[in-house]
């Protein structure tokens, strides 16, 4: 998929349906941390040997969708960094490895109070790169975005990801702030053969500005 349409599509979605519904919608912007790692079955020592959390940032659109007082419904288009790090401590070996998406979470929001509330929902990510540093050679490896481990040279991260996102959020006037947990159920990398899986975890912590509010 080419890299502008993978980039402008989900965007040119967000805006429309706020011109549909703009009476009803407050549009921000976000950003964040995101602390992320993998979950890997039956996968290469690569992907499952020593992992840890890697800290990466976020960055994006958010948009609020009023149902009613006690309900909203939450899209958002990020530009997100995930990945993980993984250290061999007995060969001194230190890999952090790095996968970028444009992620679009849609989520609904219940409000337990005027401050506080609960978000559940899916997310989309489309894989628009991939690379890896060591500390040993310090350069940074290109990884390509596929489905087929026998290109030349092979795909190593698969074009979409998907999966469940929840949290909750913290109302302070036009500042939100937010913890979110996402957990990833595609296998994001090429082959996946006799159960092998890898995927996406990650814990986020964000902070957004409204720019345009609704009058609830």
């Amino acid at each position: 998929m080419n890299l502008k349409i993978k980039f402008y599509a989900p965007l040119i979605l967000f805006l429309i349906s706020h011109n549909v519904f703009s009476n009803k919608i407050k549009l921000g912007l976000q950003t964040g941390i995101n602390f992320s790692t993998i979950s890997a079955t039956n996968a290469p020592d690569e992907f499952s040997y020593g992992k840890g959390f890697l800290p990466a940032y976020v960055i994006g659109l958010t948009s609020e969708y009023y149902i009613n007082s006690e309900y909203e419904f939450i899209s958002e288009v990020n530009y997100s960094i995930k990945g993980y790090k993984m250290d061999d401590d007995l060969a001194g070996i230190k890999v952090r490895s790095y996968s970028n998406y444009l992620e679009v979470p849609l989520r609904l929001k219940y409000k337990q109070s005027q401050y506080l509330a609960i978000e559940f929902g899916p997310y989309f990510g489309i894989a628009l790169s991939e690379y890896s540093k060591n500390n040993l050679t310090k350069s940074k490896v290109a990884g390509n975005i596929g489905n087929n481990i026998y290109n030349e040279p092979p795909d190593t991260l698969k074009p979409f990801d998907f999966g469940f996102q929840m949290g909750v959020s913290y109302n302070l006037n036009k500042f939100i702030i937010g913890g979110y947990l996402s957990y990833g159920v595609l296998n994001t990398r090429p082959g996946g053969g006799s159960g092998s899986s890898v995927r996406n975890l990650t814990t986020q912590l964000k902070i957004s500005y409204d720019l345009i509010n609704f009058d609830e």
